[in-house]
């Protein structure tokens, strides 16, 4: 027989859908300011993506490798449980690896200019004046962040130069402009796989936040896996009276005169709810759980429009040898050569030519046995194959372990164990349409005014993740989550709800 759990209450202030985080930082920050909080998860544990789960004596994070930025700090410690998680630093940031040619990149941004001016001497200035453009659109985005709307962005251009000169802009347009060698380039295009698409695709914008929270603001993996994380907001969450509700799915969101009115559960459980927060896939919250009449259809034409986000295949292993007596630090990227868009489609095809490897027991030995090492080896994937997954997935996982191999001599030989997973095994976990890792892709035109907002045009129905504002990654969810609790309790900017 199948367990069907029930909510405590038949009425609560606001019911969020999901447990990743962004959908757990808007319950938290809901709960703290009073209000009563269900979040409702079908899976057995919270954190969608951030997700940990044992095989034997060996815990892997499911798909965060690591974290940066402020945001995530100043969130935890605003809901009181910044105790919760110990965070280590990885340093450096990142290792990337082509024929010919490795570099690793420091955490600090001093450290990091320097590492890439000593490599390319003839690039220095405009490496340096590269980062100082990522210095002032990251300055630029958390200004605009107090405004509360990206309209008036557009409305105060002085105040934000950056960010209305590179709204339109790809990452290899801002680099062929400050730079010309093009190793130089690939070095530092290098986590491109962070955001799903390549320099001559994803938003310069994006990348240029996400390269200053890693390198300026530090770069940390959480002791015990990513699943602390997830564990310390749902804390929050009930710490200040709020409510888990694992195993247990939304099969409708109800309204009333265009308003949200409830949630229907998959147990027949009724709960009465003015505010709906989404932490789940955009799409399928408007067409399945709502209805597209009950928006807009200038709303409905516009997602349909919007274009998801690739999927990743995933082996996870254990290995008795030791990466880093050949070089491998907790992330390295490691490349066929630097032709990134030929990279990109190799993916989609189905045929990579390129990996990354993450080795979290490097920073954290309690992950796996004595004498082993987990050994995430990645790579991005189109999530349409020709053939079912099942049949692709062996061939798949020989393929990412002999390029390992080519970089790690022994390795195959030395496994405990390895074990893949596929864009459908990330899809049944998060109901992610095909297993997408960033929502919606963070392309120029899907990010800002371009991605859905966390307010929809249903009344008491707001977004949270990686579907809405400002995008994927979890500094990206976190402050979604911020950006939707902070638009329910109409507060005017992040600090009045976060404190200073």
């Amino acid at each position: 027989m199948r367990f069907h759990p029930e909510a405590v209450r038949e009425v609560y202030d606001a019911v969020v859908v999901g447990s990743g985080i962004g959908g757990l930082t808007t319950a938290a920050l809901l709960a703290r300011a009073g209000r009563s909080v269900l979040v409702v998860e079908r899976h057995d544990r919270v954190g969608g993506y951030a997700h940990a789960f044992r095989r034997g004596r060996h815990l892997f994070d499911s798909a965060v490798h690591q974290v940066g930025g402020e945001i995530l700090p100043r969130t935890l410690a605003a809901l009181g449980v910044a105790d919760a998680c110990t965070w280590l630093p990885v340093d450096p940031v990142y290792a990337v690896r082509f024929p010919g040619l490795c570099i690793a990149a420091p955490a600090g941004l001093e450290g990091f200019q320097q590492a890439f001016a000593e490599r390319f001497p003839k690039e220095e200035k405009g490496i340096r004046s590269l980062l100082q453009e990522c210095r002032d659109i990251r300055d630029e985005a958390q200004r605009a962040e107090q405004l509360g709307s990206l309209f008036d962005v557009t409305r105060t251009p002085g105040r934000f130069p950056s960010l209305l000169r590179y709204r339109r802009a790809s990452l290899a347009r801002v680099m062929d402009a400050h730079l010309s060698d093009a190793w130089a380039k690939a070095a530092l295009g290098a986590l491109w796989p962070y955001l799903g698409l390549p320099p001559s695709r994803v938003s310069f914008l994006y990348w240029a936040t996400m390269m200053l929270s890693y390198v300026e603001e530090g770069t940390w993996y959480c002791q015990g896996s990513f699943q602390r994380l997830a564990e310390a907001l749902a804390k929050g969450v009930r710490a200040h009276g709020g409510e888990c509700l694992l195993r247990s799915v939304v099969r409708r969101i109800e309204t009333e005169a265009g308003a949200v009115s409830g949630v229907v559960l998959e147990n027949g459980q009724e709960i009465r709810t003015p505010v709906v927060v989404s932490n789940a896939d955009l799409r399928q919250t408007v067409f399945d759980l709502v209805g597209a009449e009950h928006f807009p259809a200038a709303y409905v034409e516009g997602l349909r429009r919007l274009r998801a986000s690739i999927s990743a295949f995933v082996v996870y292993a254990a290995s008795r040898l030791d990466p880093a007596a050949h070089g491998f630090g907790h992330e390295t990227f490691c490349y066929a050569d630097r032709d990134f868009d030929a990279a990109y489609q190799d993916a989609m095809r189905g045929e990579p030519s390129w990996f990354s490897a993450t080795i979290p027991t490097h920073l954290d030995a309690s992950l796996a046995p004595p004498g082993e090492h987990l050994v995430m080896l990645t790579t991005l994937i189109g999530a349409r194959p020709a053939r079912p997954w099942a049949q692709l997935k062996t061939g798949l996982s020989e393929r990412l372990l002999e390029m390992a191999e080519a970089q790690l001599p022994g390795f195959v030989a030395s496994l405990e164990l390895a074990e893949g997973a596929t864009p459908r095994s990330l899809e049944r976990y998060t109901r992610n349409e095909n297993g997408a890792l960033y929502g919606f892709e963070l392309t120029p035109a899907q990010v800002g005014l371009g991605r859905p907002d966390q307010v929809t045009p249903v009344a008491g129905l707001y977004l949270a993740g990686h579907w809405t504002r400002p995008g994927g990654g979890v500094a990206g969810v976190v402050t979604s989550g911020v950006g939707a609790a902070r638009k329910i309790l109409g507060l005017p900017s992040d600090d009045a709800l976060l404190g200073d």
